[in-house]
Formats: structure tokens, sequence, C-alpha cells
């Protein structure tokens, strides 16, 4: 059986600082489940770097936002809280054209993982999972 990994992280703070904490927590689930593809590490990596830095761009400032990174044998999952209700997003939103110039990181987000948005508390949380490879 794999080894699992955990870890959690707050996201308050300035977009850099957050950024990094992000980085850095991605790289602690990758040394406790090594055994994870490269494929798999890069599409997790690459949708939670957009949806976190979604979080800090465009919601709520304040504490509660927070950052839960989960590898067990069967799937990675990452869970990305932020505080209020969730956003006025269309998550089944086609990738916008080419002349567009934003509106690209969800649609994105979705072909890497499944992407749900809910309101948990008083908060939204932001779940994005993959089936490991």
């Amino acid at each position: 059986m794999p080894p699992e990994g955990h870890v959690e992280v707050d996201l308050d703070g300035d977009d850099e600082a957050v950024l990094d904490r992000v980085h850095d927590a991605l790289a602690r689930l990758w040394r406790s489940a090594s055994d994870v593809d490269e494929t798999d590490r890069i599409a997790l990596e690459t949708a939670v770097v957009e949806v976190a830095g979604n979080v800090v761009r465009h919601g709520a400032a304040g504490p509660g936002r927070h950052l839960a990174l989960t590898a067990d044998a069967r799937r990675l999952v990452a869970e990305v809280t932020q505080p209020g209700p969730p956003p006025p997003l269309d998550l089944a939103a086609a990738m916008p054209g080419s002349d567009q110039e934003s509106g690209r990181g969800l649609a994105l987000t979705r072909l890497l993982v499944d992407l749900t948005c809910a309101e948990r508390a008083g908060a939204t949380v932001w779940t994005l999972a993959r089936p490991r490879s």
C-alpha cells in the first residue's frame, strides 16, 4: 500500500507569501507520498495554485483562508477554504475564446481535477480531487 500524506497550511497574508506556503505544502505532501506519479503531481499542483491564487486575489481578505492536502492510495484531494459564501461562478462554463483576456483558470482546473465549490459552516470550500494513476 502506498504511503499516505496530509498537509495543512493557512493562506492568510499577501499573495507572494501565500503562494510560497502553497508550494511548500505541496513539497511536504510529495515527500510524505513519494510514490505519486509525476503527471498527477503536476496536475494537482497546477490546479491548487490556480484556485489558491483566485482565493487570495478575489476572495474576502482576513483570516479563515486555509489549504488541506491529502494523498491516499486512491486519490489526491485539496480543499481550499475561504471566508464567506461561494462566489457567483458557473463552474461548468466553457473555456473562453482566444480573444478573451481572463477566465481560463477554472476551466483549465476542471480539465485537471474534479472541482466543486460549496458552502460549509459559513465558508466557501473548493474541493479539488484527482484519482491516482
